[in-house]
C-alpha cells in the first residue's frame, strides 16, 4: 500500500509540472519518488498504472469539461497503459542499472501515445512540461524529446543520489547538464514584421460559442478596430484566431467581402481561421487576404482532433458520449501552404495540430515566421490555454522561430525563438497583442533531424541501460 500511495503521489507531483503551476523541476522529483516505489513493491504494474492515471487525469480532465466525465476515463485509462511496462524496473537482479530502463521506458511511451491510436494524442508529453526549463535551448539541437530525456535523467541521478549508488553517474548528470544550461541559442534573425494579434473572444463559453451565425466575427471585428486605435504603430499584418469568422465567407460572400474591405482600408493582410464547406465536408482553414483585400492564399488542417473534428469508432464512442453524434467529420488538408507577405513566408498551425511533430516540423522549417491559430472557447477556465501556450514555446525554440499564438478567448501571446512570453492577454476577455517580431528564415537542427531527433534520443538512453547492465555483469 505504502508504493501504492507514493506512485499516486508521484503522479501529483509530476502533474504540478504542468501549467497552472508550470514547476518544471516536478518532472525530476517524480521521477525519483516513482523510482523508490516502482523498486518497493510486489505490484509493480499496479503502481505504474496508478502513477499514470492520476499524472494523466490531473492534467487531462480539462477536456471532460462540457462533455462529461466518462469520455475523461477513457481517455486517461488509454493514456495509462501506455506506462505499464514500467513494472519492469522492479525486478530486482541488477538493481541499479535497472533503473536507468525508466529512461528508454518513459520516452518510448511517450512518443508511442503521440502516435496511436487514432493519430495518437501527445498532449501532456513529459517535454510540454519544460517551457520554463533553464535547459530548454537543447530543444533547438534534438528536439523536444531532449528536455524529456534529460528531465527523466535527472530524476535518475536525484533517485541514485538518495540511493548513495553510481555516484559517479551522478556527477556526470550533473556536469552535462550544467553545460546543456549554457548552450548559445541559434538566431538567424534577417528582418521583422510588426504583427497585431486580435483575441475578440465570443458570446459564451462551451460548445455552443458559435451558435448564432457572425456573432464571433462581429466581436473579432470590434476588436480590431479598438485595437488599430491604440496601437502606437501600424500592424504589417493582422491575425485573427480559429473560428474567429464563424460562417464561410466563401458562401456568405458579405462576410469575405467585410474582411477584404477592412483589409484594403488598412491596406494590411489578414490572417483569419475560418470552417468552409468543400465538395467532401466542412473544413478548418486558415485564410489570408492581401493588403488588395484579395484571396492570396488558404491552408487547409492537416491533423485533425480525434473526437472533436472527426469521430474514429463512432458507434462505440456514442455510447461513451452523446455528443458525439453532434460531430460532422471535417476533412483534412494534404498540402503544406504558406502565407506569403512579401519575401517573409508565415507558417499557420491550427490549433491541435501544435501537438503533431510531423505537422510543425515539416511547415515550420519552409518559414520565417509561426502563427498559431486556436480557438479555447469550448475549455476556458482550465489549463488547457496554458498548456498549449507552452507547447508553443517549446515549438519556437525546437523550429528557432519567433511564434504569434492567437486565441478566440485567450491566453493569446507572442513568444521569441528562446521561448520567452513577450506578450500575454488574459483568459476570457477581449483584448490583443502587438509586437513587432523577428523573422528567422535558417533551420534549426532540430528541424533538419525531424522525426530523427526522437530517435536519436531513445537510442542514447538505450545505449546508456546496456552500458551500465554490462559493466555490473
Amino acid at each position: 500500500m505504502v508504493s501504492i500511495f507514493l506512485a499516486l503521489v508521484s503522479g501529483i507531483v509530476l502533474s504540478g509540472a504542468f501549467a497552472p503551476l508550470n514547476w518544471w523541476f516536478l518532472l525530476p522529483i517524480s521521477v525519483a519518488i516513482f523510482l523508490y516505489a516502482v523498486t518497493k513493491t510486489r505490484k509493480p504494474f499496479v503502481t505504474a498504472f496508478t502513477f499514470a492515471a492520476i499524472f494523466n487525469f490531473l492534467t487531462l480532465k480539462w477536456t471532460g469539461t462540457y462533455v462529461g466525465f466518462l469520455p475523461v476515463v477513457f481517455l486517461v485509462t488509454l493514456q495509462s497503459i501506455f506506462y505499464l511496462p514500467l513494472g519492469m524496473i522492479s525486478f530486482k537482479r541488477d538493481r541499479y542499472s535497472r533503473i536507468w530502463l525508466i529512461l528508454p521506458f518513459l520516452l518510448i511511451a511517450d512518443e508511442i501515445r503521440a502516435l496511436v491510436p487514432f493519430g495518437g494524442f501527445g498532449w501532456n508529453r513529459l517535454s510540454f512540461s519544460q517551457a520554463d526549463s533553464p535547459y530548454i535551448s537543447v530543444a533547438a539541437f534534438l528536439g523536444d524529446t531532449a528536455l524529456s530525456f534529460i528531465g527523466i535523467s535527472l530524476g535518475i541521478a536525484l533517485y541514485l543520489l538518495f540511493a548513495r549508488a553510481q555516484l559517479f553517474s551522478v556527477a556526470m548528470l550533473t556536469a552535462a547538464t550544467t553545460v546543456i544550461v549554457f548552450l548559445p541559442m541559434p538566431s538567424y534573425a534577417h528582418g521583422s514584421l510588426n504583427v497585431l494579434g486580435v483575441q475578440g473572444n465570443v458570446p459564451r463559453l462551451g460548445l455552443e460559442f458559435n451558435s448564432r451565425a457572425e456573432e464571433v466575427f462581429n466581436y473579432h471585428l470590434k476588436q480590431t478596430s479598438v485595437a488599430i486605435r491604440e496601437v502606437m504603430v501600424k500592424p504589417e499584418l493582422i491575425v485573427w484566431p480559429e473560428n474567429s469568422v464563424d460562417i464561410d465567407p466563401f458562401a456568405n460572400p458579405d462576410v469575405g467581402q467585410k474582411i477584404a474591405d477592412l483589409a484594403s482600408q488598412l491596406k494590411t493582410p489578414f490572417i483569419v481561421g475560418a470552417v468552409v464547406k468543400s465538395s467532401k465536408g466542412p473544413e478548418n482553414v486558415s485564410i489570408m487576404w492581401s493588403s488588395d483585400g484579395e484571396v492570396a492564399s488558404k491552408y487547409v488542417k492537416r491533423a485533425l482532433t480525434p473526437f472533436g473534428e472527426y469521430i474514429p469508432l463512432r458507434s462505440l464512442a456514442s455510447v461513451i458520449s452523446p455528443f458525439a453524434d453532434d460531430v460532422v467529420d471535417f476533412v483534412p488538408g494534404n498540402q503544406i501552404v504558406l502565407h506569403k507577405i512579401g519575401d517573409s513566408l508565415i507558417a499557420p498551425i491550427i490549433c491541435y495540430e501544435i501537438i503533431d511533430d510531423f505537422a510543425v516540423n515539416s511547415i515550420s522549417k519552409q518559414s520565417d515566421l509561426i502563427i498559431v491559430q486556436t480557438n479555447n472557447a469550448t475549455f476556458a477556465d482550465s489549463a488547457q490555454s496554458m498548456q498549449q501556450l507552452n507547447i508553443a514555446r517549446i515549438r519556437a525554440v525546437e523550429s528557432s522561430k519567433w511564434v504569434v499564438s492567437v486565441s478566440t478567448t485567450g491566453v493569446s501571446a507572442i513568444v521569441d525563438n528562446q521561448g520567452h512570453i513577450r506578450q500575454i492577454t488574459k483568459q476570457n476577455q477581449p483584448s490583443y497583442v502587438s509586437k513587432e517580431v523577428e523573422l528567422h528564415s535558417e533551420k534549426s537542427l532540430a528541424n533538419r533531424f525531424g522525426q530523427w531527433t526522437s530517435f536519436i534520443c531513445i537510442s542514447l538512453s538505450l545505449l546508456i541501460y546496456f552500458g551500465k547492465r554490462r559493466r555490473n555483469v
